[in-house]
């Protein structure tokens, strides 16, 4: 008897059906296909569908290299068919496609109509606060050839601490306190930050839809032809003021501050555990006038801006540690100049030598005026003098005056205090590390911005944009589950690979996806016949998979018959 002729394929899906899950949830693949139009001799799936599939290779695979793209899509080309209801062919993920994708997606317009539809279906559908916007840059070192003065490509001062490459810098707006990134904007990357901020307000405005929005930023945010440009605009900042033209004025600040201390409004939290009262802030804020006119329309604006002087306990606190670590090395350092001169030991004749090496070292420690030291001749065995330090010390009333000028910082807002109190302003200017973490998620963490694989500068600009939309699906991954456990007072566990019993009300998207491991499809094929076999999920993913409001049977679908190809991503 002829044994039968099986056909045996395994095909690893993991966190595939989640991801195409969620990006179909979002309406990614609908709202791109309503907003690109190829190429009228375009076939094969459509530019949505593609950037869905690749957005899912992106996110699982923590790469965005082209060429390895259409190998990975063939290994899961059954699952891919099965769960979006398509029939891909074997050129609709090539590296060349693609490209031609990232050009579509690098034109400057089709990136603000799509973070503005992108943007207001979000808020709408998933009810996201809108007040507060967040903006700041960075820059993104690029391995390149020579380019013109006019390129993208340029040297200029490194925040990856690599002058010596070109690099683009993006300026990025999100939302606070999500971190949801508004839009992103590629620019030259020696230009000066400053200006920047201009044109992302706008951007980030024209996206929401609404310029009701409290705009936060660092000091390069705190120009004053930028504030100008807001307060015109009818929104509202946020951002430290720290411009060198006005050092000394803030040093007066800081010094008013201190001689009225009856006048501090304190900030202070309960510690949940042990009940303590802590002090998180003072705050000395007072009232200014401001004036600004608008180099395009002529026109003069007039708004009073609070400022605050604020004291931060945390940024005090290791501020002084850092002093006294300063300190602890400075000692040592300075007592071996007691020492007679001898072999390796320099021997300073006069004592104006002597002090100017002391008073350096004490100025790069930052402890000039609280260190004190006595310079004294020593004679030597041949007759002769040198001068040595006799003695170390600490001025005590100086130190403590150090400390007290610490930390210091000030803050701009035009604000009422009807709008934000004080309090709220200190809280949501200390959001930043949100921000720095998305920095962090784009360029090294999990989507590998850098390096940049491809050359051409409008294919750069796409490159950036759908980068930053795999970034936006973590982040709104990330705040739907946590809301969902929050609604439902509940706890998500399962994910800490060292402890699977510890829960947490806080998962990361990162992790989530890691949940999802080795998950397969097994389809076994004879003449006319066919079975599917999928991996049970364990309650962890059946858990999340309720949190995200996606169908409980997401994964047991892909062990039914290929006709059933219709997918329902919601429940």
């Amino acid at each position: 008897m002829t044994p039968p002729d099986l056909t045996i394929t395994t095909e690893q899906v993991n966190s595939l059906p989640l991801l195409l899950g969620i990006i179909t949830d979002m309406g990614i693949r609908d709202l791109i296909d309503t907003h690109i139009q190829p190429h009228g001799n375009w076939d094969g799936a459509s530019v949505g569908t593609v950037v869905s599939i690749w957005l899912s290779h992106i996110l699982q695979e923590r790469d965005h290299t082209m060429v390895s793209v259409r190998d990975w899509v063939n290994e899961r080309v059954q699952t891919i068919n099965t769960l979006l209801g398509i029939r891909l062919r074997d050129t609709d993920c090539t590296d060349d496609r693609l490209a031609r994708i990232l050009t579509l997606l690098g034109d400057p317009d089709t990136q603000a109509a799509l973070d503005a539809v992108l943007m207001q279906r979000w808020v709408r559908v998933y009810r996201l606060p809108t007040e507060t916007v967040r903006l700041d840059s960075t820059s993104v070192s690029v391995y390149h050839d020579d380019v013109d003065d006019d390129s993208l490509l340029q040297h200029g001062w490194s925040k990856d601490h690599r002058p010596d490459l070109r690099q683009f810098k993006r300026m990025l707006a999100s939302l606070d306190p999500l971190g949801l990134p508004i839009c992103c904007q590629p620019v030259a990357g020696q230009r000066s930050d400053n200006p920047l901020y201009v044109p992302a307000y706008d951007a980030a405005v024209a996206a929401l839809g609404t310029r009701d929005v409290l705009v936060v930023g660092d000091s390069k945010m705190t120009d004053l032809p930028t504030r100008g440009h807001m307060v015109a605009g009818g929104s509202r900042y946020l951002g430290a003021y720290r411009p060198l033209h006005a050092t000394a004025e803030i040093a007066g600040w800081v010094e008013a501050a201190l001689a009225r201390p009856a006048a501090w409004m304190r900030i202070e939290t309960v510690d949940p555990r042990t009940g303590e009262v802590q002090q998180e802030a003072v705050v000395d804020p007072f009232d200014r006038e401001l004036t600004w006119c608008d180099p395009t329309t002529q026109q003069i604006h007039t708004w009073t801006e609070r400022v605050l002087v604020v004291q931060a306990t945390a940024y005090q606190t290791g501020l002084r540690r850092l002093r006294e670590q300063a300190l602890a090395r400075l000692t040592p350092d300075l007592l071996t100049l007691a020492q007679a001169p001898g072999r390796g030991r320099k021997r300073y004749a006069q004592e104006a030598d002597l002090a100017a090496v002391v008073a350096k070292r004490i100025a790069e420690a930052k402890l000039t005026g609280v260190v004190q030291t006595e310079l004294s001749p020593r004679g030597l065995p041949d007759g002769s003098t040198a001068w040595v330090v006799a003695a170390v010390w600490v001025d005590r009333p100086a130190w403590q005056a150090m400390v007290a000028r610490l930390g210091w910082q000030v803050y701009v807002t035009n604000t009422t205090p009807e709008q934000y109190d004080v309090p709220a302003l200190v809280a949501a200017y200390h959001q930043q590390p949100v921000h720095e973490r998305n920095f962090s998620r784009l360029k090294t963490r999990n989507l590998h911005l850098r390096p940049v694989f491809v050359r051409d500068e409008t294919r750069i600009a796409g490159l950036v944009w759908l980068l930053t939309l795999a970034l936006r699906v973590l982040v709104l991954t990330e705040q739907r589950l946590r809301a969902a456990l929050k609604d439902q007072q509940t706890t998500l566990g399962g994910l800490n690979p060292a402890s699977r019993t510890q829960a947490t009300d806080k998962p990361t998207t990162e992790r989530v996806i890691r949940a999802f491991r080795n998950l397969t499809v097994t389809t076994v094929t004879e003449a006319g016949w066919e079975q599917r076999h999928v991996t049970s999920l364990n309650d962890t993913q059946q858990q999340i998979l309720a949190l995200l409001g996606l169908p409980s049977d997401l994964y047991a679908r892909l062990g039914q018959p290929p006709g059933n190809l219709a997918l329902q991503m919601r429940e």
